[in-house]
């Protein structure tokens, strides 16, 4: 999973930029949310303090406050400007509601002392760190006994469209897009750390655009840059790109109603608190491929 490719200073300016248009365009993101939220219904966890890295304009922060309206929560995120729309969009505190705390920093390298989250969440920020095995023994390093740390990323098949249209209108091209991780990858660096009970599991969603444009502003409107992508050529939306890919996509993708279709891939990981030093014990629950 190590991918040091990525230009983080490039990532915090990308979702800055973005912070307006986000939430206009992150209805998959909340979705994700949702389905990440609900692997709780079935966890016996009363956090006092959690930790939501990446939140982004603060949807899953929300969700999490819904859920546990006693617990500190403390937001992080890269971005300054997203972490200024997560603290606008907060709801009034209650009296009885526990306090909000808003964070700049690097999921790499969290800026927190050694286990003082009772739950570490985050929603779709793994694929935009570096180095996401660093990103997993950071949520693990701030995590309290007794914790569970619970996340979601992207999976190796999205936008798998976009990417072959790419490699063939050039083959460099296809690293405009993210190498995103499979399920068994995500759950082998799980298994490396001080933790147990670990979990993974998948979604599979196809989403359709009425053309090639409308899946571009998606994209851009998330904050997906290429330039982002260390080595990469920028351009991702050029003119000259563009009237390619209008060309080649729906040679290949568009559907029997004309729409283009583009798939993504949601992997959800989850593992508790364990001391350093002990071996797994017998009931790990095994990595289960989508589809399986």
């Amino acid at each position: 999973m190590n991918r040091t490719h990525i230009h983080i200073r490039q990532v915090g300016r990308s979702f800055s930029a973005a912070s307006s248009s986000y939430d206009a365009h992150a209805v998959l993101q909340r979705e994700i949310g949702d389905r990440l939220l609900a692997h709780l219904d079935f966890i016996k966890i009363e956090p006092k303090r959690i930790l939501d890295i990446g939140c982004g304009t603060g949807y899953f922060t929300r969700l999490l406050r819904g859920r546990y309206k006693k617990a500190a929560i403390v937001a992080l995120d890269l971005s300054g400007a997203m972490l200024q729309q997560t603290r606008a969009n907060h709801a009034r505190r209650m009296p009885w509601h526990g306090r909000h705390h808003h964070v700049g920093g690097d999921a790499a390298t969290l800026p927190f002392r050694s286990g003082c989250f009772d739950l570490v969440c985050s929603n779709l920020a793994m694929q935009w760190v570096g180095d996401p095995q660093l990103m997993l023994a950071e949520m693990r390093r701030v995590l309290a006994p007794g914790g569970l740390m619970l996340f979601s990323t992207f999976g190796r098949r999205t936008l798998s469209e976009l990417r072959q249209t790419l490699a063939s209108i050039e083959s460099e091209r296809a690293g405009h897009v993210l190498p995103f991780p499979d399920v068994m990858s995500l759950g082998d660096a799980l298994m490396k750390l001080p933790v147990e009970l670990p979990v993974t599991d998948s979604d599979l969603f196809t989403l359709t655009y009425p053309d090639v444009m409308a899946l571009v502003r998606e994209l851009k409107g998330l904050g997906a840059s290429a330039g982002a992508i260390r080595g990469r050529r920028g351009g991702l939306y050029g003119r000259a790109l563009i009237r390619e890919l209008e060309q080649r996509y729906p040679d290949r993708f568009k559907m029997e109603d004309g729409r283009l279709r583009a798939t993504f891939e949601a992997l959800y990981g989850q593992a508790w608190y364990k001391d350093a030093g002990f071996e797994h014990g017998e009931h790990v629950i095994p990595i289960r491929l989508a589809g399986q």
